[in-house]
């Protein structure tokens, strides 16, 4: 690697279709990555409320306990603070009541709102989730072992004469076996999009 990168020595090349099926795979990690951050934010998009229910979520699977806690919609805090307020002032209060009844109107939002969070998590979230913690670090992983594979057996190659013929038969034989795992878990997942 180092004399690719340094002296810009020629590595052994893979076809065109499988260095393409590379560049998809690439593509889709990043965008599988990226919509999972993005949508989290754009369902909780308050930093420091994701961080606190991260926290307080981290904490209950170690103690075991299945409920997670619920993101703090802010239409839920603001219909909260309407109802209290508007019960404090009581019902002979036309404000007092207008308070109370927009904050229950609130408060119905915030349940929109965790339902349409739940909906997203379950039917978008999770399956890209457990495409990216499955499939694509499967293929992640046989593509980083068909480079080492690559390195080990151009090194060989260029040391052709001073090691045993039976050293670069059997680094070329790693590499292949390599390179079909690699283009084969590939192929499978992009026939499978």
């Amino acid at each position: 690697l180092l004399s690719e990168k340094v002296s810009g020595a020629e590595g052994t090349k893979l076809h065109q279709d499988f260095v393409e099926m590379q560049r998809k795979i690439d593509v889709t990690n990043k965008s599988v990555f990226d919509l999972l951050s993005k949508t989290t934010e754009y369902l909780q998009p308050n930093p420091a409320s994701r961080a606190k229910l991260n926290l307080l979520n981290t904490m209950s699977k170690i103690r075991g306990q299945v409920k997670s806690t619920g993101y703090p919609q802010a239409e839920g805090l603001l219909g909260d603070c309407m109802l209290r307020h508007g019960q404090d002032l009581g019902e002979d209060s036309i404000f007092g009541c207008a308070l109370t009844d927009m904050g229950e109107a609130m408060r119905q939002m915030a349940h929109v709102k965790d339902s349409l969070d739940i909906s997203v998590k379950l039917n978008f979230i999770d399956p890209l989730q457990h495409l990216q913690d499955r499939d694509l670090k499967e293929i992640t992983h046989h593509l980083k072992k068909l480079e080492g594979r690559r390195l080990d057996f151009d090194c060989k190659k260029k040391r052709q004469g001073k090691i045993p013929d039976e050293e670069i038969r059997q680094a070329v034989e790693k590499f292949e076996e390599s390179r079909e795992l690699a283009e084969r878990s590939m192929f499978h997942f992009l026939e499978n999009d």
